[in-house]
């Protein structure tokens, strides 16, 4: 019966590990050649605390052509919260961040899309996608609008293979410079010349 343990328990890990999910944050953004694209993605993930109602609304810097209100957030965080995926420590951000680009010409824009991919696959239905506008008409940017999308209204999302496993981008290698050892040879030292004994001459 002992035996029969360590078996049982290894059998548990091959059916157990292969279920477990790839946590990725799909990052989309227009605002990539910006000097300020950090402060963006910043107040994204700010907005991200605001839907999770672990900061108020009050915290945003919200532009006066939004028309987001207590209200309004309290809706999208409730489907924030919900659509979720359970596989993701919201405050942890131990996710795998994807990187895309993002076509918006009229409003400088940051989506994340939280999602766990299963193993061994490329499209998932579990995830959840918070998009952020912003106007940047001032010095800073401010927020305009907050959306909140899930697969009721997105269907299923793929990632690549590439994005699931990128490229290891090997080191180049360079060739290390001769480095010529200093020699460790003593300079040879010339030996004073004998002297040839005087000879006195008689008178």
């Amino acid at each position: 019966m002992k035996t029969a343990k360590p078996i049982i328990l290894s059998f548990a890990l091959i059916i157990f590990y292969p279920s477990i999910g790839q946590k990725f944050i799909i990052q989309e953004t227009n605002i990539g050649k910006k000097n300020t694209a950090s402060q963006y993605l910043n107040l994204a993930k700010k907005c991200k605390l605001v839907l999770l109602k672990k900061q108020t609304l009050y915290t945003l810097p919200i532009s006066s052509k939004s028309t987001l209100t207590n209200n309004s957030i309290n809706a999208l965080a409730d489907k924030f919260t919900d659509g979720f995926p359970k596989g993701i420590d919201p405050l942890k951000s131990d996710e795998r961040v994807i990187e895309r680009g993002y076509e918006n010409k009229r409003e400088d824009v940051v989506q994340l899309t939280y999602c766990v991919l299963p193993a061994n696959q490329y499209t998932t239905t579990d995830y959840i996608q918070m998009t952020v506008y912003f106007d940047s008409s001032g010095p800073n940017p401010l927020i305009s609008n907050i959306e909140v999308k899930s697969i009721a209204s997105l269907g299923i999302i793929t990632l690549t293979e590439r994005e699931i496993h990128p490229p290891v981008v090997k080191a180049p290698v360079t060739k290390a410079s001769a480095i010529k050892k200093p020699s460790t040879k003593k300079p040879a030292t010339k030996s004073p010349a004998a002297k040839k004994p005087s000879v006195k001459k008689k008178p």
